[in-house]
């Protein structure tokens, strides 16, 4: 008996995890339409939204016709060859009657594919120098078909690049109507190592030294931001700002989509920054946390200590439409399924103890809880 006493709590622990898994299996499965775009695929891993998908499969969203969700065939835009390196074997673009019979369509990332991107063959690295564009960029018809889509009460998310090169102007003026937001041009990246030539890309550091006259000499983890080809400022940590550099913070009243997504998590990744327009809603703002130096080059830039992150934009007759200021579904995570009910919720409580920016910590702590309420709101049935 007094070997039983000391071994329950053991046997209780040891049935969580089964449990987790058996309410996991016998969880239903909701299908909803969800067209994903994605035009910057030169490779297999099809990182931009890799982790969307996973998260599509951990909540068992199934498409229309039951079938779940699969990254490497369920989006528009460049399908990679058989081949490291190789041109896109096919492309496909948004049209009017396919955003238009979807439930939700999320315009993850359009930047493209170029012809240096492919050179990196098996180690499936993009270049970090600018070279000819093979395909990319959200034509004219494709932001008219978006905005069919809201048009017929859809509901309409973009990210960063959408608005940014290489959209034409048409396309993009469709899209900052569509979205309730107008750009700036200025765009931003955190840095874990400013000299990192493996990371920073040649035409940041060319950018930079031909405004500032002298040569790129940073070190350590810090912000480039850019406007075009024309403006380069770099923020240094500690100098400019602080560990933490930039985090998300949700404005009041909380939007229900945010309900779970936690304040003050860090930003580590690729952003731009937005204005939003007049019926246009912040629901949740990037804050820099500057030195007074890094707050006298902001000012001097004309750039806001607190800009739009995640907007959303109603009117009469249409569909919400939300912008994320940010490369959100951007992650390196794995493919594989992680079968347990609650798994995002410990690893959000898990990811809680950084406090630098990494992109684990923002998926599970910020965009999992984002999209999971997002999906929730939509129309579904289930099987």
């Amino acid at each position: 008996m007094k070997i039983l006493r000391r071994i329950w709590p053991l046997f209780l622990i040891a049935l969580l995890p089964l449990g987790s898994w058996g309410l996991w299996v016998a969880g239903p499965a909701r299908r909803i339409d969800i067209v994903v775009v994605d035009k910057t695929v030169p490779f297999a891993n099809r990182i931009e939204h890799r982790s969307l998908f996973w998260l599509l499969g951990h909540l068992k969203v199934h498409r229309a016709d039951g079938v779940p969700y699969a990254a490497d065939r369920d989006y528009l835009g460049a399908f990679p060859g058989p081949t490291p390196g190789d041109p896109p074997a096919w492309t496909s673009d948004l049209s009017a009657e396919r955003a238009v019979r979807a439930d939700l369509v999320y315009l993850v990332d359009t930047y493209g594919v170029y012809r240096d991107d492919l050179l990196s063959g098996p180690l499936m690295k993009a270049a970090l120098e600018r070279s000819p564009k093979i395909y990319g960029g959200i034509e004219p018809a494709e932001a008219e078909a978006a905005a069919s889509a809201l048009r017929a009460g859809k509901v309409l998310i973009a990210e960063f690049n959408t608005l940014g090169s290489p959209t034409g102007e048409d396309a993009r003026g469709s899209l900052e109507d569509a979205l309730g937001v107008d750009r700036t041009e200025w765009i931003g990246r955190y840095f874990v190592r400013l000299d990192d030539r493996s990371e920073v890309p040649e035409w940041m550091r060319r950018d930079y030294e031909r405004e500032w006259k002298q040569p790129w000499a940073f070190k350590g983890p810090g912000f480039v931001l850019m406007q075009g080809d024309a403006h380069c400022e770099v923020l240094r940590v500690p100098e400019e700002v602080a560990s933490i550099g930039l985090t998300l913070q949700k404005e009041a009243p909380v939007d229900p989509s945010l309900a779970r997504a936690r304040d003050g998590t860090a930003y580590p990744y690729w952003f731009d920054v937005v204005a939003a327009r007049g019926g246009t809603r912040t629901l949740a703002s990037f804050r820099w946390h500057a030195t007074p130096a890094g707050e006298a080059r902001l000012r001097a830039r004309g750039l806001p200590s607190r800009f739009p992150a995640v907007t959303l934009r109603t009117a009469a007759g249409l569909g919400p439409a939300y912008y994320f200021a940010g490369d959100f579904a951007d992650n390196p995570m794995d493919d594989g399924a992680i079968p347990f009910a609650g798994y995002p919720a410990v690893r959000r409580w898990m990811e809680a103890a950084r406090f630098s920016p990494a992109e684990d910590s923002f998926y599970w702590r910020f965009y999992a809880p984002l999209m999971t309420r997002l999906l929730a709101q939509l129309p579904h049935q289930s099987r």
